[in-house]
């Protein structure tokens, strides 16, 4: 007579439990990176955007790019857009002229630092939750624009350049 041989369910053996065990740390793995990944993907939007038609001045635009990221991000180029894509007529070195300006008195006496141009000239870091404001004067100007944010990572999948299609408000 042959002996016979007790076979335990595969469920039972010690080996099954190894590879369960295995497989639950790989996902885990998965989901560390995944959620590292999305916890520093930097995120930008531009927010409070503006206009006025000052008396005798031209357009006078502004809009806040804020950081919606966990870390800083150095922007590099901003540039405004029309609706077909051609850079806007920006006029760089414009100063405010105030329509009660008396030309007997001294122009400091009419200082406005809410009409003073602040355009992106130079690279500029913004702190994480952080947001950084930009004033143009523009010569003919459009309510509705595009606004191309440069940055030194990627901000838009994997591409350092992002294009926001925006609609200026006008303010009194």
């Amino acid at each position: 007579m042959t002996p016979q041989i007790e076979t335990t369910p595969f469920w039972q053996t010690l080996d099954f439990w190894n590879f369960v065990i295995a497989v639950l740390a790989l996902l885990a793995a998965f989901y560390s990176i995944w959620y590292t990944r999305q916890r520093d993907k930097t995120t930008l939007e531009i927010i409070d955007t503006w206009y006025e038609t000052p008396e005798g001045n031209p357009f006078f635009i502004g809009f806040t790019i804020f950081n919606n990221s966990s870390t800083a991000v150095r922007l590099t180029n901003v540039e405004l857009l029309n609706l077909n894509g051609t850079p806007a007529s920006v006029l760089k070195e414009y100063e405010y002229e105030s329509p009660n300006k008396d030309k007997y008195l001294s122009p400091a006496m009419y200082y406005d630092p809410f009409h003073q141009n602040s355009p992106f000239d130079r690279e500029e870091i913004i702190p994480a939750n952080a947001d950084t404001s930009f004033k143009y004067y523009l010569n003919p100007f459009s309510p509705e624009m595009r606004i191309k944010v440069t940055a030194d990572r990627p901000i838009h999948r994997w591409s350092k350049t992002k294009i926001f299609s925006v609609h200026f408000v006008k303010t009194d």
